[in-house]
Parts: C-alpha cells; structure tokens; sequence
C-alpha cells in the first residue's frame, strides 16, 4: 500500500486585476459595452432605455449615463450577487424575466462589468420601489490595478433618499473618491434624471479620453457625409438600431411563416403587451441648450418595408430549408414562389465550394446530427446596380433623395444575427462578410449577391439554438459545430437565391444581361433617343448605356465563338473516334475467333478461366460497338437520311448505361414509337436527345429515387420526359435561352439546351418544355410553315 500524508484541497483566489481582465479588456468596442448595459435593462423588464454622452473640456466633466425603468435592485441583490461576477441565474434553464416573461439575453454574468471599459467610476443607483430609498455603489476601476487580492478591494455603498447628494456632497465626494460635477449636476436636474420611481440609473464618471475622442470622430464624420446634425449616422447610434431592429421583426417573421404554415407555433420571446424602447443623447449637437438633452428615438432599420427580392423561411432541426422567395423588382410582377432545400444539397461539397468549411467531409456523427436546432431567416435584397431602380426605391422608402437613400442603405447593408428578439455584433457590422459572399460574387458575379446588396437577419431563440454559444466577450459565436452547420447552411440559401434572381433578371432583361444572349442593341433606336436627347448629361448617359449593351454583346458573341469553337473540336474528335475505333474492335473480333479455335487444347486446370477470360473479351467488345454505334448520328451531319428518332434515342441512352444502373433509372418507350420514321438530318435530334437524357439523369439522381426517362410519339410530335423534380415555374419559359440554368454547380452554364434549341430551329424544329403531372418534358415538333 502507498504511503502518503494527508490531502488537503484548494481554490484560486483571484487578484483584483481579474475584474479588468473580465470587463474592460474583454469588451472590445465602447458600443459593446453600452449594448451590454442596454441587454442588462431588458432583462430587468424595462419598457424604456436611455443611453447620453456628455463630452466635456475637462476629464473630470465628461461622463456618461444609462437609465432604465425597469425592476430595479434591492440591497440583497445590488450589494450581493451584482458584485458576484460570472455568476448569473440567467443561466438556469427556461428562466425568464418575471414581468413580461422576456426571453434573458446575458447569461455570463459580466455584462455588469461592462461599464469598466468606459470610465473610471462606476455608480449604480437603484430601487423596487417609490417608497424606497435608493440603493448605490460606487466602483472605483483604478483600485482594480493595485497589485492585491480581489477580496481586500473594498468600495463604498448605502441608501440615500436623495441621490444628488452623490455628486454635490463634499463628504459623499471624498468617500466615493469623486470631483464635484457641475455639469453632471445640471443635466440631472434639466432632464427629471435627479429622481424615479423604480428601475436603475448608471452613471460612469471621469469619461475614458480615447472613448471620448472615438465619440468626437464618430460624430463629427458622420455628419460630415450627410453634410447635416444627426445621431442617426454615427456608429453609437446604429449600434443600438441594429440592436433592437429584430425584437419588431422577430415576431413579425413568425407571423408570416405561421400564416403561411412554415411552423405550427411562434417562439415566445415576451408577453404580447411587452414593448422596449431606447432614446440616445449627446450633447455635440449644435444650438442645444447647455445641459439641455435632445433625445433621439432609436428606430429600427429604416428599408426593410423596401426590398426587390426577400427570402425568408425556416431551417428545420434536421437540417432541411423550407422558405419562400417573393420578387418585388418589377412594379407590375409581385409575387412569391416556395423554395426547398434538402440537407442533403448543403452537404454537397459542389454547392460549397473549395473554401468551404469541410465540416460534413468527416465521417464522423456531426455528418448526421444538426446541433442547431430550428431557427428563421429574413433576407432583403437590392438592385444597387441601376439608377432607375435606386429611384424607385429612394421614393418607395421616403428619402428626400437618392444620394441620402444610398448612404443610409450603405449605413445598414449586411447579414446580421438576433437571439431572442436582440442583434448579435459583430455579424453585419465590424465584421459585414461572414459567410465569404464577396468571394463567391467575385468569381461568379451574375449567379451570386453580395452583402452591400442585402439587409437580413438570422434568428436564433433560447433555448433551441443554444448550442449556437456568444463568445465571453459578447462579439460572435464560438466557432463550433453548430455555428459551422448554420454557416454551411446559409450559404446554399444564398446559392440559390443568386441562381434564382439571376434568371430573373436574365428573362426581364434587368442590368447589363439582355433579355438574350444574342439580341443585338438597336441602332437606330439610339440615334433617334440621342437626337431627342434635350442635354448633353441626358445624351452621355444615353451613350453609355449603349456603350454598355455593345460591350456586351461583343462579349456574348465572344462566349458564343468560343463555344462553337468546342463543339467543332467535338464534332471533329467523335469523328475521329468513331473511325479509329474500328480497326482495335475488327482486330478484338478476330482475337476472339482465333481463342475460340483454341480452347480445345487447353487443359483442364486452367480450361475454365480461359473461357472465362474469351467470355469477358467478347463482352468487351461489344460494348465498345454499341458505343461506337451509338455515335454513328453524329457522324455525317450534312446528309439527310431515312432514320427512326426512337433509335437514335436509344443509342444515346447507351452513353448513359452506366447512370441508369447506379441511379435505377428505367427506359420506358411508349406506343409504337418503332413505326414513327424520318427523313431528316439525324445529328440535331442526336444532340437533342444527348442534353435532354443528360438533364434528367441529374435531376433524377439529386432526388434519390428511382426514376424513369419515357419516349413518346404524339401526332408527329417526339416527346422526351422522365420523373424527376419539376422545372421551376419562375424560369420554365426561359429554360432555352443562354446562360438560365437550374442546375447549382459552379460550372453549370446553361449552353446544352440553348444549343439544342438553335441546332433544332436551324433544321425547320420547334422545342418547348413543360411541368405534367409526373415530372418535365420536352416536345420535338416541327415547324409550322408560313
């Protein structure tokens, strides 16, 4: 048996010097701190918030106040757990506010400390009740520095009927280690801040410097851009407007999903009859009475009723996106569609990208488990890109003019998060790029928006989406897995509403895209618009923009040199395939004929393997001749021929033999398609045939099902469909035009059934597509003669 003496045990004792670790160097941003301070008075159910600045000549007279009229703070609680730092009843589960049954946003238990990044003394004054005297302590943050115990930090406390006295009285100033603050004492008095009934005044003396010169700047350059005095531009203000912008929308999303049976119920972050407003002050404005507070209301984000396109949903606890998708671009074409995504899709390295997070590529239990829990999203997105459309939106949303519109949407573009009904820093703010739109933009401008294009938010609840966990310091989320999965998730939404706009854009000829790849800009139409032009800026602008249509379509007939240069490499590479390919299976014939004559002579141990081998040889071979027969359409393009297009679809569907077994998918001829014959050119329904078989075996394999591609002749009609998903009704008119596609890949192009359709035409044939009850089609007629 060991010998050994006896254990005892112990604890840290923390150093005074961790209270600054834990609250001024912890709190990144001054705004930071003073949204920390603004959660704390929801959690205490205050229906009002106010928040001043007061900047001053002297250190010793600026300072900064924050009041609330919330539950306020007895001594057990101001005197004893306020001074327990990270500890929070907060974190207990289900807990709420017990007035108004608020969702509670700060849960590490030092957010009280947050005003330590601010100044140098703290006081807190508060009360319960009216008949109360009010309960204050004084936080010195220069005791904190001294090298000592945290416990052996003492600092001064009591009630007082009167909490002026604070700020006047020369023995209350000696003991609280204070100046006496004149201008304090007046804004106070001026401003019925010198007495309330109940809630929590937290008044923070002797301002930091560099807080204050961050405050100056902020102000000053802010109203430098709009050439006005207004709060509403400066950081300190937008901080708290995109603080308290999703509590509104919060509800309002549930609203509509409920009403459109997305969810079965709301999350219930507050009592119907709960309300929370923030009023900020400060005293940089011009002609403002000395001492004087003009309060400015904080408003929520002011475009979100103003949009061109809005996705908005759910993302279910199992991973999958049910939303919709509502276009608002064109006056005389509002209207929405439904939009799903499957987990599947998300986990598919193709939708991501290279620079994705590789999070699903692990065979471990995370590729199965969503750890986020169900949460909502609400994305606005904006045609920046033309004048005329800043126009219509400037108008819609009430600004005086576009200039003043452009600036405000640039103060508040971005994809941010809430939680419980509150903004999230810094998503949408110090850090506006998240999610790497910028890249995916950057390399696929046309199929991709970018977040100086978009206002959203993401919501989150308690205590579904806990998992997805604050930093300590209140900035981000903790990079886990669920947080990666939310990442991942958003991405693949944004995919596909850029592919989804895209096409939009693409049929309505909106931006530099025309109506088709191949429309030629109007000449004389320009040259009668720049004759009636009535000044030369109307004229320039109209030269440019033809400037713009000339350049694009040089670079479509570029794009389209380039592709016909592809397909001729094609053509003249199946040619030489299909003839060099017969002297190795004459040859591969003739091998087997000769093995055949000597099977006879070889023996018994080893006779059944060399059948074997003869066997897999003649299998090979004909499988080489059905493919080089398979090819045979496209050779001799030129020559009209007799041919049955039911055979020729069948040598096509040879090159996808080995698709249809992975992907179960089953051959289906319907009628007497054998009797159906031509006399044509074979190669434009070879191609045909080619790009509509290559569609559906993708389509059919995303959807995971077996599937069955079906051939059809009706009245003279070829008729080509299959089982897969149907074709999305938003683009099923523009399916041949040149670049719409449905596909997701980064590299899908659109260019088959757009070649299809103008190899087809070219030969006096008409192709069309349509959604029937069982899946997509495409119909082969011929061209009605004039």
């Amino acid at each position: 048996m060991t010998n050994y003496k006896e254990i005892s045990t112990y604890s840290f004792t923390p150093g005074a010097m961790s209270i600054i670790q834990m609250g001024e160097e912890l709190i990144g941003q001054p705004n930071t701190a003073i949204n920390e301070l603004v959660k704390n008075a929801y959690d205490a159910d205050a229906k009002n918030c106010e928040v001043y600045f007061h900047s001053a000549e002297s250190k010793e007279s600026s300072f900064t106040l924050i009041f609330d009229d919330g539950n306020g703070m007895d001594e057990s609680i101001l005197f004893g757990d306020w001074l327990k730092p990270s500890v929070s009843d907060k974190r207990k589960e289900g807990v709420k506010s017990p007035v108004y049954g608020r969702n509670l946003l700060g849960s590490k238990g030092i957010g009280r400390l947050a005003s330590m990044a601010l100044g140098r003394l703290v006081t807190v004054i508060s009360r319960q009740n009216p008949s109360d005297d009010y309960n204050w302590i004084t936080v010195d943050r220069e005791l904190f520095k001294e090298e000592a115990l945290l416990k052996d930090i003492k600092f001064p406390g009591s009630s007082i009927e009167n909490y002026l006295d604070l700020f006047r009285d020369e023995e209350l100033l000696e003991i609280r280690n204070s100046y006496e603050n004149d201008e304090l004492f007046e804004v106070l008095k001026k401003n019925d801040l010198d007495h309330f009934e109940k809630g929590t005044l937290i008044l923070i003396e002797e301002f930091d410097e560099a807080v204050v010169k961050i405050l100056r700047k902020d102000f000053l350059e802010s109203n430098e851009k709009l050439n006005e005095h207004s709060l509403k531009s400066t950081n300190f203000y937008k901080s708290l407007a995109t603080l308290i912008t999703p509590i509104t929308l919060s509800s309002e999303i549930q609203d509509e999903l409920l009403e459109r049976e997305i969810i079965d119920a709301k999350k219930i972050i507050a009592s119907k009859d709960d309300s929370f407003e923030i009023s900020f002050g400060i005293n940089l404005l011009p002609d403002q009475e000395k001492s004087e507070i003009e309060w400015q209301d904080i408003d929520p984000i002011p475009i979100l009723d103003v949009f061109d396109y809005r996705v908005f949903g759910k993302v279910t606890g199992e991973g999958d996106v049910d939303g919709y998708l509502g276009f608002n671009r064109l006056e005389k074409d509002g209207h929405e569609i439904t939009f799903s995504i499957s987990r599947n899709e998300i986990k598919d390295k193709s939708l991501r990208g290279k620079d994705q997070p590789t999070l699903f590529d692990n065979e471990s239990d995370s590729e199965n488990e969503m750890e986020t829990g169900e949460y909502y999203f609400d994305f606005r997105v904006y045609d920046m890109g033309e004048s005329d459309n800043r126009a219509k939106l400037s108008e819609k949303a009430g600004f005086e003019n576009i200039n003043t519109f452009r600036s405000t949407f640039k103060e508040f573009q971005g994809l941010r998060v809430s939680k419980n009904g509150f903004g999230v820093k810094p998503y949408g703010e110090e850090v506006e790029d998240w999610i790497g739109l910028s890249k995916a933009r950057v390399q696929n401008p046309g199929q991709n928006v970018n977040t100086n294009q978009i206002i959203g938010y993401v919501f989150f609840y308690s205590p579904e989406n806990d998992q997805i966990e604050e930093k300590t310091n209140r900035e981000g989320f903790l990079e886990n897995t669920a947080f990666i999965q939310v990442k991942e998730t958003l991405k693949v939404i944004f995919k596909n509403l850029g592919r989804k706009r895209y096409n939009y854009r693409l049929k309505h000829g909106l931006g530099r895209v025309p109506s088709s790849k191949h429309k030629r800009p109007n000449i004389d139409k320009f040259l009668k618009s720049i004759e009636s032009s009535k000044n030369v800026d109307q004229a320039r602008k109209k030269s440019e923009k033809f400037v713009k249509e000339i350049t694009t379509s040089l670079d479509n007939l570029e794009e389209a040199l380039t592709f016909s240069e592809r397909l001729a490499s094609l053509g003249s590479g199946i040619e030489l395939v299909y003839h060099e390919m017969v002297q190795p299976i004459s040859t591969l014939r003739t091998t087997k004929s000769s093995l055949d004559l000597k099977k006879e002579k070889i023996a018994e141990a080893v006779k059944e393997i060399f059948l074997n081998d003869i066997n897999s040889l003649n299998s090979a071979t004909d499988v080489l001749a059905e493919l080089r027969n398979s090819l045979q359409p496209a050779i001799g393009r030129t020559r009209t021929k007799k041919f049955k297009p039911v055979d020729t679809f069948l040598r096509v569907c040879t090159l996808f033999k080995t698709d249809f077994e992975d992907a179960e998918i089953s051959i289906n001829l319907i009628g007497e398609t054998e009797n159906f014959t031509l006399k044509d050119y074979e190669y434009p329904f070879w191609i045909a045939f080619l790009n509509i078989l290559n569609n559906a075996v993708y389509w059919i394999k995303r959807s995971e099902e077996p599937g069955t591609i079906y051939f059809q002749i009706d009245n003279g009609n070829i008729i080509v469909g299959n089982t897969g998903p149907l074709i999305s009704e938003d683009i099923i008119e523009d399916i041949f035009e040149y670049g719409v596609t449905t596909r997701k890949e980064k590299n899908a192009t659109g260019l088959g059934l757009s070649y299809t359709q103008s190899i087809l035409s070219k030969n006096d044939w008409d192709i069309t597509a349509e959604n029937r009850k069982n899946g997509p089609v495409f119909i082969i007629k011929k061209q009605e003669s004039e």
